[in-house]
């Protein structure tokens, strides 16, 4: 058997140990499913392979500070302290490449490239992901040479604090 990722059409090698320990039927779609890593539950037609799953957490991660900035007052009020800032963030092991805009109140992001941002990471996707997860500290990223900054070193600041207040009230009331 050969398994396609939906996300990207390449072929699937291996699969996450997890994914083979959770493999069941689900009853109401009558579809197998497995657990993949952040990805959660997934129907094996629509499988994706790892690195897709973690381009679609990043978004996934981003898309939720985006919602919490115009949800959540806490939030909102420390965005409005900073003037609106983009920054672009490109993988060197991929294609991907996505934005994030905060600042006067909101926190916006989407795929894509920006004209002439005037922040730039370039970062492995594996190690944004855990950054944004909070399960890594990009400050230790940035000085073992993982985490590349052009531009202003103090919205670099500015902008992982922002990331680190909304894992915590995303944790407050519940997850992602």
């Amino acid at each position: 058997m050969i398994l396609t990722c939906t996300g990207c059409g390449n072929e699937i090698e291996t699969l996450p140990l997890q994914c083979a320990h959770s493999l069941n039927k689900n009853t109401e779609t009558n579809q197998m499913e497995c657990y993949m890593e952040n990805c959660g539950v997934i129907s094996i037609n629509e499988y994706i392979c790892e690195n897709c799953c973690t381009k679609r957490n990043i978004m996934k991660l981003n898309k939720t500070f985006e919602r919490l900035s115009s949800e959540n007052e806490e939030f909102k009020e420390e965005l409005a302290l900073f003037e609106k800032n983009i920054i672009q963030i490109n993988t060197p092991d991929s294609d991907f490449k996505f934005w994030v805009e905060f600042g006067n109140g909101a926190y916006l992001c989407d795929k894509g490239v920006k004209d002439n941002p005037p922040i730039t990471f370039t970062i492995p996707k594996k190690s944004m992901n855990l950054i944004l997860e909070g399960k890594l500290v990009w400050f230790g990223e940035f000085f073992n040479g993982n985490l590349k900054v052009e531009g202003d070193l103090q919205y670099t600041l500015v902008f992982f604090d922002i990331v680190k207040l909304a894992l915590e009230i995303t944790n407050e009331i519940g997850g992602v």
